[in-house]
């Protein structure tokens, strides 16, 4: 089957873009208001008007596709399956912090196939097509390859409402943060993957996400040259981590020791 890989990856770039106006046009206003989905669990308007300015614009272009979004869900039944987080990091842009953006990523019959991811605050927008490699700004971006555990740095994450023991967290978290030079939490998954994927993070742990928090960032990663595994691949409540050769192997260890039923799936 021969895709429209111009027109998907036109669409995916000027999506991410199209949802990022919109959170542009929002952040750090009052006028901006914060609903509740559940316990520490909010969304605002920017979130729902990114999604369907994202959402109706993929729909124009490509009207036989399937389209699943955060806020208002959709069908992942299909051979082209994009998956949109309209605002990744709510609660950073709720408070004013600076990370967070837009994911609009494109499944093929459940493989990654194109991703997008902008980045609002700085105008950073970070792109790749599956087998072509990785982008920022038009440029091409690689994980930096390191000797020394102790010279990497890890982003990592874990739900407000964690299904499982926070003590397993801890205890994963503390082995890592005990080997590596530093670890950072941004609070938005897409866009650790991105800065994973530039050379800034060397590794990445985040558990209990969704798949459209990972979709793009995870593509975007693995074409930088990182390794990426996924526990449920791209389903609900998956766990993602990453990095160059020296940190995956290592957090792949930690979490095995720590993590009952641990099957990860190399992306």
């Amino acid at each position: 089957m021969m895709h429209n890989i111009e027109l998907f990856l036109w669409v995916a770039k000027s999506s991410a873009l199209l949802g990022g106006q919109v959170l542009k046009e929002f952040y750090r206003r009052e006028d901006n208001p914060i609903m509740e989905k559940g316990e520490k669990d909010i969304y605002s308007l920017a979130d729902k008007l990114s999604e369907e300015r994202i959402r109706e614009h993929i729909l124009k272009y490509l009207p036989d596709h399937r389209v699943v979004g955060e806020e208002d869900g959709g069908s992942p039944e299909g051979d082209y399956v994009w998956y949109i987080d309209p605002l990744d990091g709510t609660k950073n842009f709720v408070a004013g912090f600076p990370l967070f953006g837009t994911s609009v990523g494109l499944l093929h019959r459940g493989r990654p196939l194109v991703g997008a991811v902008y980045l609002p605050a700085f105008d950073h927008l970070y792109w790749a097509l599956a087998g072509m490699g990785a982008y920022k700004n038009g440029k091409p971006i690689r994980v930096k390859q390191k000797e020394q555990l102790k010279r990497c740095y890890v982003s990592y994450g874990y739900p407000s409402r964690a299904r499982r023991d926070l003590n397993i967290y801890w205890n994963i978290f503390r082995e890592v943060f005990d080997k590596v030079g530093a670890m950072r939490r941004p609070g938005a998954a897409a866009v650790d993957l991105c800065l994973l994927a530039e050379g800034i993070f060397d590794g990445l742990l985040e558990f209990e996400l969704n798949p459209w928090d990972v979709v793009a960032g995870a593509l975007i990663a693995k074409e930088a040259g990182a390794k990426v595994a996924l526990t449920k691949g791209f389903n609900m409540a998956t766990d993602v981590y990453a990095g160059n050769e020296l940190c995956f192997d290592f957090i792949e260890a930690t979490i095995k020791l720590n993590l009952e039923g641990f099957e990860p799936l190399l992306l």
